[in-house]
């Protein structure tokens, strides 16, 4: 047996440490032991990995120096050696596992900091394969006085977001390693991140897949060909409107803009789910919130009786722009008294599609005048 052979037993605290562990160093062929003693370079070293999911791993490596590209960390950094396929291919399943594991929850989210105030620089964690379109877009922004961090994939975003938690992530949806599906949905499953907003930076313009970025937590959509300045604006925007969702509410909550999401889209979606909770629908000061339970609708704001609801609920299916924010709760603590509608979305749905085909139809061969005061 090797007399300079050195054996750890290493444990995570959490899946998050050892995420981060993995993104930083274990798949660049390296780890750091959070160990004071030095050791010699070139010594022996055999390391049992205890995995959070309960695998165990046995790696080999000698001891080295810290990289001369490697931050200064304390402790003993090790380069592991050449992993055997099946090892490597346990490694990559259990990471795999822990990522898309809806279970996980991690810590408190703890306090929730106050908005960001106008003109206070935003800590952004930019999220792009593309290094180019990284350096292009992060240099702009860091000229309008914005901390950027950057990051080539959605695995080394989460790792980043865990260390320092940023204000907001615009991120890619199309990337290899780690699309920006699974980072939206690593970032919604952490309560330590829940006061993140996360912005999709993408040229995806169906209504389905934006239907489904909104239902796992995404704050916005912006085209890629959007200004900086622009970018910049919505971003604040996402970030003051995440700040400002309570965090007990946040899990429960689907939010969105109808210019991305129309609101037939959204009500149909809402029957067949046969979702309970308050719909909230803003444009330009109006205001509006209907009663949901079980996929019908029950009330809509201060209108009590059936005709003047569903008459509202047919301008409201009209607005091609505006906020909406549903938030669900239980059907059987919430359940609203019988109120004067009790009608399926969906019907009401299709009745103002109906009512639309109708009025085009009407209006063929109409010619409109503008009659103006003489002067």
């Amino acid at each position: 047996m090797d007399a300079n052979l050195h054996t750890y037993v290493v444990r995570f605290d959490s899946r998050d440490d050892f995420l981060v562990e993995y993104a930083d160093r274990i798949r660049h062929g390296f780890m750091l032991l959070p160990i004071d003693a030095r050791l010699d370079v070139g010594t022996s070293v055999r390391l049992r990995l205890h995995l959070p999911d309960e695998q165990l791993l046995v790696l080999a490596g000698v001891a080295i120096d810290r990289p001369s590209d490697a931050p200064a960390l304390a402790g003993q950094w090790i380069q592991l050696s050449p992993l055997l396929p099946g090892t490597d291919a346990r490694l990559i399943a259990s990471v795999a596992g822990m990522l898309s594991d809806d279970s996980l929850v991690g810590g408190s989210g703890g306090a929730r900091p106050s908005p960001t105030a106008d003109g206070e620089p935003l800590s952004v964690l930019l999220v792009d394969d593309s290094a180019s379109h990284r350096l292009e877009l992060g240099e702009a922004l860091r000229a309008r006085r914005q901390r950027v961090e950057v990051a080539e994939n959605g695995l080394v975003a989460l790792s980043s977001a865990l260390k320092c938690v940023p204000d907001v992530i615009l991120t890619d949806v199309e990337m290899a390693q780690m699309d920006g599906w699974g980072l939206l949905r690593a970032v919604r499953q952490r309560p330590s991140l829940g006061c993140v907003a996360v912005v999709f930076l993408t040229r995806l313009s169906d209504e389905g897949t934006r239907l489904r970025g909104y239902r796992l937590g995404v704050d916005d959509y912006l085209p890629k060909q959007l200004p900086t300045g622009e970018i910049l604006a919505r971003m604040q925007g996402a970030v003051i409107r995440r700040k400002q969702l309570p965090v007990s509410q946040a899990p429960h909550t689907l939010r969105g803009a109808l210019e991305h999401v129309r609101l037939a889209s959204l009500l149909t979606f809402l029957e067949t789910e046969l979702r309970s909770g308050s719909l909230h629908l803003r444009r330009s000061g109006e205001t509006y919130t209907a009663t949901i339970h079980r996929g019908t609708l029950h009330a809509l704001s201060d209108h009590v009786d059936a005709i003047t609801t569903r008459e509202r609920m047919f301008d409201l299916l009209g607005w091609t722009h505006g906020e909406f924010e549903f938030v669900a709760h239980g059907t059987d603590d919430h359940a609203p008294p019988p109120g004067p509608i009790g009608a399926g979305l969906s019907t009401l749905v299709r009745e103002h599609i109906r009512r639309q085909a109708e009025r085009d139809v009407t209006d063929v061969g109409v010619v409109t005048i503008e009659i103006k005061a003489p002067r």
